[in-house]
């Protein structure tokens, strides 16, 4: 449960049918995630142009599943994912290992806000240090498009070791990294180009996934694309609603000094059942 209220960075507001503007994304800060679910900025609500939103924040299943956002299970030994910690051998672990991620600095230009963030420890020292640019633009009057990238940089004169349970130990749970937590739907439909369903989907690398599902508001779909990179995708649909790109899938990634680790990625978000290939071509 969280304590205080989030602050609000930034809204995106674009127009959809009609000409009438809606806030399509909102960025908080998570001040007001409790300690053990790792604060940290994320976007949320996140809604179509027509209002469906299509993210959900603090879900009863897992508190520490917030919007749409960057966390990692495992930055040098400290929980930036939030929740029990995995260990190898062991299982997951309830640890005080928790760190947080804190706004050092920002910008805004036009539709896009740069970010300058600090990924911090247990003991709040600064291991990892990220840029983040976040950019939304309209599509016609029923799709949008976010992008988003993250370039990692140590923040010392030692790498910096990214993991998770997949790279600890715990086969096919290679969470961390971008995360989209979807609020409850139902028909749920993802897909990539080369395979369909939660079990063809999960820990397969290609250019894009798609979900499309009915939400409380009405029909949407997400196509979520990687650019530059080829992790695999993460995808829960029976157990809660989400997917993801993974980081150290089953090996951690290591950010070095002097060597950037960057991930960016495109997403366009649309009222109703869509074609994703077609939406990606807008």
């Amino acid at each position: 449960m969280t304590t205080t209220r989030d602050q609000v960075l930034h809204r995106w507001e674009l127009r959809g049918a009609g000409g009438a503007p809606i806030v399509v994304a909102t960025e908080t800060d998570g001040g007001g995630t409790a300690p053990t679910s790792v604060p940290r900025p994320s976007l949320h609500p996140v809604r179509t142009l027509g209002g469906t939103v299509v993210s959900a924040d603090h879900p009863d299943d897992h508190d520490w599943h917030s919007g749409v956002g960057v966390a990692i299970p495992d930055v040098d030994g400290a929980n930036c994912w939030g929740g029990p910690t995995f260990v190898r051998d062991t299982g997951y672990v309830w640890r005080d290992d928790h760190g947080r991620v804190t706004v050092e600095r920002a910008a805004v230009d036009g539709d896009t806000r740069t970010t300058e963030l600090a990924w911090r420890g247990h003991d709040g020292r600064p291991l990892l240090l990220e840029e983040r640019v976040t950019a939304c633009r309209g599509l016609g009057t029923d799709a949008w498009e976010l992008r988003t990238s993250s370039t990692f940089r140590t923040a010392g004169s030692t790498p910096v070791r990214l993991g998770g349970p997949g790279s600890n130990g715990r086969a096919g749970a290679g969470y961390g990294g971008l995360f989209w937590r979807f609020p409850d739907c139902a028909d749920i439909d993802v897909r990539t180009a080369h395979g369909r369903g939660e079990t063809a989907v999960h820990g397969s690398v290609a250019p894009w996934v798609a979900w499309s599902a009915d939400f409380a508001a009405g029909p949407a779909t997400v196509v979520l694309q990687a650019l530059g990179h080829a992790d695999p995708w993460f995808v829960r649909a029976a157990e809660y609603p989400a997917i993801g790109s993974a980081l150290a899938w089953s090996t951690a990634a290591t950010v070095r000094p002097g060597v950037p680790l960057v991930r960016a990625f495109r997403a366009v978000v649309a009222d109703g059942r869509a074609d994703p290939v077609a939406l990606l071509r807008r």
